[in-house]
Formats: structure tokens, sequence, C-alpha cells
């Protein structure tokens, strides 16, 4: 086999962004001949590379040898690897030996296959912006196109470029624990409390990034969990955006100012109020001049048009969290179906907790399955409806049960917990207003407590 030589001095790495095709045959086949020179090479490779991003033939001989490799074949010896080519009826594809020839006559160094493989990675990647961007500017010139989605559709195909950026991902276990060390000393910032006991006991602070799914059946008080909670992030000095696809936002305020003014929010929106009611109306509605507590009641939102919403909101005020009320309403294009529509709405929810650096919060109904359960058993993660993405996208999974809808005692199950231990707690729901207090009655009192705990303490 030949000798490598003495790198030549030239730039074989030239990329120019203003084209699509960007030129990196050169460093290409310096990575490809670094491979098959040196056997161990392939593998510091495809630690930053992929077949994908190669261009023209070379995609076929780098694909050809990662499969040769994974067989446990020798890449390096040139026959065992053309007999492979042929068994793949590649070999007219990749051009024939001549084309492997060819790239053995490179002046590459092996010991450089890493900065290689990190120049075509990058080149890679600007293909992959302006290809991004060329799409994106023919959806731009077409007026029947939403612009929230087009917008979504960047910041998500972007995103995914970034994480395939070989820059990424790998760290020792010094570096990631000098990260632990960075958050135990932290301030919590970015970190929400949700003024809920059962649940700030069971989870502490919601970290930014996490998805945290809270569903029941229809009127156990998923809703009022969700404002409750918002309500209680805002008064507290957070900014925090309740999308609201099912009540509107008068609803909404009829229900937090009444429950800060300690006023029944039926009476309010009856008008049955007394002067003493109108004052602690007025002295409540005073806390909320600077709390940042922003509805948004479009009934017709998007996964797109939220994820736009949520950065508008953040950019214009700041953001510490984002609720949906609920993931089920969200609209989705025609002809979808509806479970993949939901499983996109929930990976999408998951993407901006990332990427904006907030806990989100979504509402969920449980689906038919567990209305057929008996009234007295708790509903389980299965039941969550229309998708089973939803609970593979949450962080945290609460679930809220009551044996019957006119008992205030309310099961908080906690069926997922990312950081912390799943477990049972029991809430007062003070039904006419939606808000929940501490159970008066002991926990161990409550039926099934002692055998729902048992299970979850497995």
């Amino acid at each position: 086999m030949t000798e490598p030589h003495p790198e030549q001095t030239k730039d074989t790495g030239t990329v120019d962004i203003g084209t699509v095709d960007i030129g990196t045959v050169d460093i290409e086949t310096a990575l490809l001949y670094s491979v098959l020179i040196d056997r161990q090479q392939i593998h510091v490779a495809r630690s930053i590379v992929s077949s994908d991003d190669f261009t023209g033939t070379r995609r076929l001989l780098f694909a050809g040898i990662s499969d040769l490799v994974d067989a446990g074949g020798d890449h390096g010896d040139i026959t065992q690897l053309m007999a492979h080519f042929r068994s793949k009826n590649v070999v007219s594809k990749i051009g024939g030996a001549g084309a492997v020839a060819e790239i053995l006559q490179s002046s590459a160094i092996p010991v450089n296959a890493s900065t290689y493989a990190r120049k075509i990675k990058a080149a890679a990647n600007r293909r992959r912006v302006a290809a991004m961007l060329t799409v994106a500017s023919d959806r731009i010139a077409d007026p029947t196109d939403s612009f929230d989605e087009i917008i979504d559709s960047l910041m998500c195909d972007a995103s995914a470029i970034r994480a395939t950026s070989s820059t990424a991902s790998t760290v020792s276990i010094y570096e990631a624990g000098l990260q632990v060390l960075s958050h135990v000393n932290a301030d919590s910032s970015g970190e929400v409390l949700s003024g809920i006991t059962a649940i700030d006991g069971c989870f502490g602070a919601f970290a930014p990034g996490t998805l945290t799914t809270i569903a029941a059946r229809t009127s156990i008080g998923k809703s009022g969990l969700c404002l409750q909670a918002a309500n209680n992030i805002a008064l507290a000095g957070g900014r925090v955006l309740y999308l609201s696809l099912e009540m509107p936002a008068i609803e909404l305020a009829f229900r937090c100012l009444g429950n800060t003014a300690k006023v029944d929010s039926q009476r309010i929106a009856n008008r049955d109020i007394t002067e003493d009611d109108r004052v602690h109306l007025i002295d409540a509605l005073e806390k909320y001049r600077d709390a940042g507590l922003f509805i948004d009641d479009n009934p017709n939102q998007t996964a797109a048009g939220i994820a736009s919403a949520a950065r508008s909101r953040a950019a214009s005020t700041g953001l510490n969290a984002l609720f949906v009320d609920h993931i089920g309403l969200i609209g989705y294009p025609p002809g979808q179906k509806r479970n993949e529509a939901i499983a996109d709405a929930s990976r999408s929810m998951k993407r901006l907790s990332k990427e904006l650096n907030i806990p989100v919060f979504m509402a969920c109904q449980i689906n038919r399955k567990g209305d057929d359960i008996k009234k007295d058993e708790r509903p389980r993660l299965s039941h969550l409806a229309d998708s089973t993405s939803i609970e593979a996208d949450s962080d945290n999974v609460i679930i809220l049960h009551r044996s019957r809808p006119a008992d205030p005692i309310t099961t908080f199950a906690f069926e997922k917990v990312r950081n912390g231990r799943k477990g049972i707690r029991m809430m007062k729901m003070d039904l006419p207003s939606t808000w929940f207090v501490d159970a008066d009655s002991p926990i161990q009192d409550h039926p099934n407590y002692q055998d729902d705990f048992a299970e979850f303490a497995q």
C-alpha cells in the first residue's frame, strides 16, 4: 500500500458559502486516504462525520468503508474492500477500482484525520443551511404559506443542524462534574416554583428546558391547576405566557382576581358582589399591575403559532415559563392524522423549552380508554390522550384524579419525575374557584392511599 507523503501546504478546505455546492472534494479525499492508510482513524472520523456529510461518490465510499467496519471486516485491505463494494453492487457507482487508487495518491497525513473530518462537517452544515434558506425563500414567495410556520420550520431546521455540529456534545466526566458543581452553587436562576405544596414538595423548582404534562379527565382541574401555577409564578416576579385554547382571557381573569381577592369568581361573573368584595378586587388588581402574566386566548393556535408567540414574548419582556391549555386543542393541517399532529406538537413544545431555556407546562386530556376504567381507579401514563409521544417528550407527568367529581380531595399522581421520586400526594380542590389547597384530612385516611403509595415506592 502507498506510504503517506508529506502534506502539502495548500488550502484544501476552501468553503464558498455563496453557493450550494461547497467544494470539499480534496478534504474528503484526504479523510478517505487517512482511514485507509491508518485503520484506527476510521473511529476518529465516524465520531465526527457520517456518510451524509460527504458529496458525490465519496459519500458511497465512506458508507461502504463504515459498513465493512461494522461487519467486522478489514477496510484497510483493498482487496477485501473492493469485494465488499462488489457485494453491494456499487463498484461502478463509486468509479471502479480507479477511484480507490486515486484516493491512495493523496498527500494527506492520517494523524490529521480529525481536522479533515471537522472541515467536512462544517462544509456539510453550510450546505444544509444554504438548502434550508433556499426552501424558506421559495415558501416566503408563496402568499398562501403561513409566515409563523415558515419561521418555526427555520428554527427547527437550524436547531437540528446545530445539533449535528462536530463541536457539540462530547465532554469529559471532569467537565460534566464542573457543570454539576456550577449547578449546586448557582442561584437557581431560571428555575420556577409553582407555589402549590404537593407539586413543589415533589419536584422542587422546575428547571429550564423541561416539559411537564398535567393530565386529567374533563372537569377534574387540570386547567385550574395550570392557571394557579402560572398565577403564582407571575405574582412571585416571573414572566409567564399562558396559551388558553379553551377559555377566554376574561374568564381566566375572573379566577385569578377572585382567588387573590378571596372572592368567589362565579359571584364576580354574575356581578353578585358586596362593597367589601369590590374593595378586595381593586386591591387584588393592583397586585397585577406589574405582574408578568400574559394571556393569549386565540382558540386556533397551531404549534408554530405558539412557538412564535413565545419567542416574541421572550424577546420583548423576557419569559420564565410557558403554559399551554391544552395540547389536544392545538390546530393542525387538513389531512394530517390527529395522533401525528399531537406528536408533532408535543415534540415542538419540548424543543421550545430547550430553545428558550424555560420550563414549559402543557395540559392534556385522558383518553377514552381512561374514561372506561372504574371511577375509583386512577388513570395511568398509558391513558394520555392522542399520542404516546407526550409521555416520551415529557420530563415530568402529573395525573390528577378524583373518585367522584364532587369530592374535593384530589389525588396528585406523579407518574413520571425526571429528577426526583414518583409518588402520590393529596390536595383539596376549592370547587367554586378550582384552586388547590392543602388537604384538611390526613393523607393516610384517604381510600387506597397505602396501596397506591406502596406501588409507587417500589
